[in-house]
């Protein structure tokens, strides 16, 4: 195991064409809260993260003690994909957590608002949007899965009750990831940046289908924590069936698709070495070391000390 340890996923970083536009329907509808004024970022950094050296404005939002930054694209980027499903190994979602998902979902369609509207993707078995309970053996969870302004997948999430549950505290409880090998993708992600696996399974059915929107898929789902065991943890999503399309997967930094697991490292100096990217270390006006790097399927990681 490296020695360069992740720590903790501080935040995901998620391009969006209009930041007012998202950041009302993140508030609004999701119930996040302003960490703080916009911003702009640096511009070194910004040129350093392939995002060009333009002014690159941001917001970051918090739920509960999780966090997500939304950073403005613009109206050129490349959209999202589509069609696109969750098989795809372009997709990455967020997961948030909530107490009851039937009040959060009438605070997602809430018509008082003028954010714009979801877009569903979970289904009832008569095609109209609804949340779905999957069996215990897989977990147990009811969740409803929809898609932002830009289409990014999101997902509300109720845990499934367990004796003595009394209070599900909201926030992202996890990001997840479509990749083409869960055992390939868990070599990679416990050798190379520390992460443990905390559960294993494989979905399948009806229920899975509703919940994803596609016909009879079987999935592997590999549950995987950083060494302080702190929310959100990731997902790995290796889908038997239907078999992933890597068509997206290779998206551009500056992509609507492409968003950034920015992670806490013990020693980003030699996680870099360790991956043959000593060369794309980033120094920030403050000192601080970064680099950006894609794991075997293209998803993009911003790691920071």
């Amino acid at each position: 195991m490296t020695s360069a340890l992740v720590t903790q996923i501080i935040r995901i970083s998620r391009n969006v064409v209009d930041l007012e536009r998202s950041t009302l329907f993140y508030r609004d509808r999701l119930g996040f809260q302003l960490s703080g004024p916009a911003f702009y970022m640096d511009r070194l950094l910004a040129a350093g993260l392939a995002l060009g050296a333009c002014n690159v404005k941001v917001q970051r939002l918090s739920l509960g003690n999780e966090e997500l930054e939304l950073v403005e694209a613009g109206p050129n980027a490349r959209p999202y994909p589509s069609p696109s499903t969750s098989a795809d190994l372009a997709f990455q979602h967020l997961a948030l957590r909530c107490a009851n998902i039937d009040t959060a979902l009438k605070r997602l369609y809430r018509e008082d608002s003028i954010s714009a509207r979801p877009k569903a993707i979970s289904r009832s078995p008569d095609s109209y949007p609804a949340p779905v309970r999957l069996p215990d053996s897989s977990g147990g969870v009811t969740a409803f899965k929809f898609r932002d302004p830009d289409c990014h997948p999101l997902e509300l999430l109720q845990p499934a009750a367990e004796g003595g549950q009394s209070e599900v505290r909201a926030g992202i409880d996890h990001t997840a990831i479509s990749v083409s090998s869960a055992p390939s993708s868990m070599a990679f992600y416990t050798a190379s940046l520390g992460l443990i696996m905390s559960a294993y399974q494989t979905n399948s059915g009806s229920e899975q289908g509703l919940l994803d929107d596609l016909d009879h898929p079987v999935v592997d789902v590999v549950s995987l924590q950083t060494a302080s065991d702190a929310s959100p943890h990731l997902e790995l999503l290796a889908y038997r069936h239907p078999v992933a399309s890597a068509t997206h997967a290779r998206a551009e930094a500056t992509d609507i698709v492409s968003d950034r697991i920015v992670i806490q490292c013990s020693d980003v100096s030699r996680l870099a070495t360790n991956l043959g990217m000593a060369s794309r270390l980033i120094r920030a006006p403050s000192g601080e070391l970064s680099f950006l790097f894609q794991d075997p399927d293209g998803h993009i990681f911003w790691a920071i000390e």
